[in-house]
């Protein structure tokens, strides 16, 4: 078999090219950096965003149920206004009819005494 030849790196040719990383290997170390500071910043809104979302449902469900009692209240509060009204009308319908009934008895006797 025919032996290699070419040119082998010493020992310390070897130790001089781990010791000091290549400006491509400082240049993704850097990149990885700020991606690393990205993504954190990035979890931070997310997270910020989910806890906003989050008060924003309560806020809506608990504006839902006031108004779903508010309603409920005025709507309570018609029927008795109205059934205030109807029991009103009925008395004033009674007064009116007792007034009348009395009227003509009232004109009744003045026909009589007069004649």
């Amino acid at each position: 078999m025919a032996a290699k030849k070419g040119k082998k790196k010493s020992k310390g040719d070897a130790d001089k090219s781990s010791e000091q990383p290549s400006e491509r290997e400082i240049a993704a170390r850097v990149e990885l950096e700020k991606l690393n500071d990205e993504l954190a910043s990035v979890k931070s809104e997310v997270e910020r965003l989910r806890k906003e979302n989050e008060w924003l449902k309560d806020e809506a469900n608990r504006t839902k149920m006031e108004s779903h009692e508010y309603l409920q209240y005025m709507s309570r509060k018609t029927q008795k206004r109205q059934s205030t009204i109807a029991m009103l009308n009925e008395k004033n319908e009674q007064e009116l009819e007792q007034i009348n009934a009395e009227r003509t008895v009232i004109v009744e006797q003045y026909e009589v005494s007069r004649d």
